[in-house]
């Protein structure tokens, strides 16, 4: 969706804010998501009045429809232009699929050991901050994944982060670049609903991505070594480059407040740590029990406080779905549909004590639904698994500090930008 500065507000004056600030607020309380999940799944005919599923059932069903529920809900959202996220599944969708599969697939040899090293070069550089406060996001995870996904575009990784004439060692060439992919990705999640001020930032710097990735198209097309016509791949360059990087960084913030939110299981989890560390230094890296356990803590911390606890979907032609209720949903061509996958993560006819925090669950037949944070069927998250390995690694490094807690005294820890986290201020107790 392209914005000149000259078009105006099609919302009334006022409005727009009101509903955005509303939007933000939603995203940063899902515990109040729940809630009105819980009342859509009790009474699914309400969930039927306003086109929204959020039966585990009829979430699952609605997400394997992607013909009838399309993908094109986001593409208005996409400012930098078309991407597998916002595609119909049709020729140029499969074509580009195989090409980001392909690059996805070179982290099988290097993760989590690429991780692993990151997140151990980093935890050696915070711990000369003692009791003085940093923030978790700029001095931590947006570095560690940036590493830990530096073969994604290979050797033209660092080239891309300082663009064609820029010099391959500068840090604040690279963190712009992070910044630029930030914003980009910041309107997927800020939606219809965003300001315009913020659709406009995320426009400019999507131009300034496209223009970043046009400059080194050689090199990407060196480092994939692909033969497809550029425009394919300076469009998959540009979407790998805004939302790998920057939805695994903010999962990873999201699962770090969730966890400080919880002390009791942040001691437990973090007395484990210590404990591998006190058989010897890489202990607590190569123990396969520990990092199971860490993961298993990473995605149920994540389904408390997932990125996007909300989609939308096209309608293309008339259809209805499943919501629970006696008669199902009926949805007009050209309209939208909700799914509200938070609240499918959390539905007592899969577990009566779903509501618990429980790392261990056995989730048996129901196992992809831990998943659905990404998530499901055939339009669930290429990247995954890369992002929980790396997640994981992210965590495990934090626990083997000393203990971790959001900073005090200095205004709000966190600070958002729009729904996403702009920062997170911790100290060590």
């Amino acid at each position: 969706m392209k914005l000149s500065a000259g078009t105006p507000d099609a919302m009334p004056p006022g409005l727009r804010s009101i509903t955005y600030g509303i939007f933000c607020w939603a995203n940063r309380h899902p515990g109040a998501l729940r809630a009105i999940g819980a009342v859509l799944r009790r009474w699914p005919f309400v969930g039927g009045w306003l086109g929204t599923a959020a039966r585990a059932d009829a979430v699952k069903k609605v997400l394997t429809r992607p013909n009838s529920f399309s993908n094109t809900a986001h593409a208005a959202n996409l400012s930098a232009g078309d991407y597998l996220i916002g595609m119909d599944p049709d020729a140029t969708y499969k074509t580009d699929k195989l090409l980001l599969d392909g690059r996805l697939a070179v982290l099988d040899a290097t993760l989590p050991a690429a991780a692993d090293l990151a997140v151990r070069d980093y935890v050696e550089k915070l711990r000369p901050f003692g009791k003085k406060s940093f923030d978790l996001i700029e001095n931590y995870l947006m570095w560690i994944v940036f590493r830990a996904m530096h073969p994604l575009f290979g050797e033209a990784t660092d080239r891309v982060a300082a663009g064609a004439t820029g010099s391959l060692d500068d840090p604040g060439l690279q963190r712009q670049y992070l910044l630029e992919i930030r914003y980009v990705a910041g309107q997927l999640l800020a939606g219809n609903s965003a300001t315009l001020r913020v659709q406009r930032r995320a426009e400019l710097n999507a131009d300034a991505l496209s223009s970043r990735i046009a400059g080194v198209g050689k090199d990407i097309q060196l480092a994939w070594g692909t033969s497809c016509p550029f425009g394919v791949i300076k469009r998959n360059a540009v979407g790998l480059a805004w939302i790998s990087h920057p939805v695994t960084v903010q999962s990873g913030a999201l699962a770090v407040q969730e966890l400080l939110g919880r002390p009791d299981v942040h001691k437990a989890l973090r007395a484990q740590a210590q404990q591998l560390l006190k058989m010897g230094p890489n202990q607590v890296w190569e123990d396969k029990a520990f990092r199971k356990l860490v993961q298993d803590h990473v995605l149920e911390l994540l389904r408390f406080r997932p990125i996007f606890p909300l989609l939308a979907r096209d309608v293309p032609r008339d259809t209805e779905f499943e919501t629970g209720a006696r008669h199902n949903a009926k949805c007009p061509a050209g309209g939208k549909m909700a799914i509200w996958g938070i609240a499918a993560m959390f539905d007592t006819a899969i577990d009566k004590d779903i509501s618990q925090f429980s790392p261990a669950r056995n989730w048996g037949a129901n196992e992809d639904l831990r998943w659905l944070m990404f998530g499901y069927g055939t339009r669930q998250c290429p990247a995954m698994v890369y992002a929980v390995e790396i997640l994981t690694s992210a965590l495990i490094g934090l626990l083997i500090l000393p203990e971790l807690q959001l900073a005090r005294g200095e205004g709000k820890a966190i600070a958002y930008d729009g729904p996403l986290m702009s920062q997170m201020r911790v100290s060590f107790i």
